[in-house]
């Protein structure tokens, strides 16, 4: 009897060892959006970095669809053993499960572990070739051919979309919505002259400096400094304000030993000067919270987008 509760005890001794020994092998790090996106942007120098932390390597993968849910519908059912990890953003985590049944329960289905980054705003791409070159040409442009204008967005529901119901709301115009599976596919168009106006991540940077697409406004309260030729919408009349973040997520139920070890090595990645002047290119910065910080952000996000859609009346069916 002795040996067997021996043996017991020695397994159970074990196991706490190797939990406490976290990780022990390679992290898959889930995110919503193609490659090219703002998230993916930020996820690869993230993850780089995260691994070289842990001492295990993180791998990123693209889980690309319905705004972010099929990627956090994969993380909200993975084990929670720590080894299937996630990107959440304002977008996949508050307003998209505003506008469609999704697979989750931000509330309930994820252990909250870090902010990340937080992304200053978004920006008006147009193809070189678009008539208008600020917001005022571009109201005429619209008011002169109602509904013959098209803008394009990453997907329906993002901040970026409802950033510009609201910019249609405000001056009295009536444009076309084209969702894309992500703001990369829809800035490839734009320099492609495929689609002539749309609202993209500050990750379009080196293709605005070549010339490609041209940028008529930016969704910040003051300039970002990486666009600071860039005046905002509010500049222009049109008191926008939108920006997004992206937080560290696991699923539900993840062992305190594992949410303690990634939130501390997140902060440091966050805080890392390389990885803020990688970043800054990018328009946004690092910044780290606690997990109970990261689900406040998701409660308080809520309330600000559920009213944003109300008055903006955005509907998955546009």
């Amino acid at each position: 009897m002795r040996t067997i509760v021996a043996f017991v005890l020695a397994l159970l001794s074990a196991g706490a060892m190797a939990q406490d020994r976290y990780p022990t092998r390679p992290i898959r790090l889930l995110i919503g959006f193609p490659p090219g996106a703002g998230m993916d942007a930020v996820a690869r120098p993230y993850a780089a970095k995260l691994g070289e932390l842990l001492g295990q390597p993180v791998v990123v993968e693209n889980r690309p669809g319905a705004g972010g849910a099929v990627s956090n519908a994969a993380i909200a059912h993975a084990p929670a053993d720590g080894y299937t990890l996630g990107f959440g953003s304002n977008g996949d985590m508050v307003i998209v499960p505003l506008l469609i049944k999704v697979d989750y329960d931000p509330a309930t289905s994820f252990t909250p572990i870090s902010l990340v980054s937080r992304e200053e705003g978004f920006v008006l791409l147009a193809h070189p070739t678009f008539a208008p070159s600020n917001l005022a040409e571009l109201v005429a442009l619209a008011k002169e051919k109602p509904g013959g204008v098209q803008f394009g967005s990453g997907g329906v529901g993002l901040p970026h979309h409802i950033a510009m119901e609201q910019f249609k709301r405000l001056a009295r115009i009536d444009m076309v919505h084209v969702p894309y599976k992500g703001a990369g596919p829809m800035t490839s168009d734009i320099v492609g002259g495929n689609l002539m106006l749309g609202i993209g991540n500050v990750t379009a940077l080196p293709l605005i400096r070549g010339g490609k697409p041209k940028a008529l406004a930016v969704t910040t309260s003051r300039r970002i400094p990486a666009l600071a030729e860039v005046p905002t919408f509010s500049e222009q009349g049109y008191a926008i304000e939108a920006s997004g973040w992206f937080g560290l997520i696991g699923p539900a139920g993840l062992p305190s030993v594992v949410v303690q070890t990634l939130a501390a090595a997140s902060r440091k990645v966050s805080e890392d000067a390389a990885f803020n002047e990688r970043l800054f290119g990018l328009g946004m910065r690092g910044e780290a919270t606690t997990s109970e910080g990261l689900a406040q952000l998701v409660r308080e996000d809520t309330a600000k987008w559920a009213k944003l859609i109300r008055d903006t009346g955005v509907r998955i069916d546009q």
